[in-house]
């Protein structure tokens, strides 16, 4: 199972690579059986190895010894691990999703590809403060089926069946703030131009697009 873990300390990479982590922020995991393995905190992803990932058991969160200990978001990768058939969580914060969703600018599909990869809706919940109890239930309660959150001035999770999914769902939703932000500095006055819901709904229709989304389920 040590290639899962490699997956995910590669894809974890990416995030700092992409500028959607500063310094040791974030947390990425994967899990495997009744087992979870999490980044560490305070550790910043360019120097996350494998070994230095931590084993925490999803149904008590009894952490495994190790010399590191787990990210401060512990309990919000527990929360949701405990709740859906998820393999793997990503939590990023990416400026542009931070910059759009802090000054209060909708947060919905403006083109096809985020609808294929992000699915039908992006929920956007309200400021919480983060490694708390009351952030992990906030968004277990509000992430049932999604796969994508937005946390209003904190950041954003995604999930996955693997690290590779996990990863492009949080680029692609950047990107998706990237292009609401582009928009409205190019013209602030009229409104922005979103997809309708029948709109997603043919989207998620396409044959092509079924392809896609099946695809990226058995890449690693």
């Amino acid at each position: 199972m040590a290639s899962l873990r490699e997956d995910l300390v590669e894809y974890s990479k990416k995030l700092s690579e992409k500028n959607m982590v500063i310094g040791p922020g974030g947390n990425t995991s994967i899990r495997e059986g009744d087992f979870m393995y999490i980044k560490p905190s305070g550790l910043s992803f360019p120097e996350l190895t494998v070994d230095d990932l931590v084993e925490v058991e999803i149904a008590t969160g009894t952490v495994t010894p190790h010399h590191l200990k787990p990210s401060s978001e512990v309990l919000l990768h527990l929360y949701i691990y405990q709740v859906r058939d998820v393999n793997c969580i990503f939590h990023a914060h990416p400026p542009f999703v931070n910059g759009i969703t802090a000054r209060d600018i909708p947060f919905r599909h403006m083109f096809p590809d985020s609808v294929v990869y992000l699915g039908r809706t992006i929920p956007v919940i309200d400021y919480c403060v983060p490694c708390t109890e009351t952030l992990a239930e906030y968004v277990r309660d509000n992430f049932q089926d999604s796969l994508a959150i937005v946390l209003k001035n904190h950041g954003a999770i995604t999930v996955g069946e693997n690290p590779k999914t996990a990863y492009l769902r949080m680029e692609i939703l950047e990107g998706l703030a990237y292009t609401i932000w582009i928009a409205k500095s190019i013209n602030d006055v009229t409104p922005l131009s979103y997809l309708s819901d029948q709109d997603i709904e043919d989207v998620l229709a396409l044959d092509s697009e079924k392809y896609r989304q099946n695809l990226l389920k058995d890449k690693k």
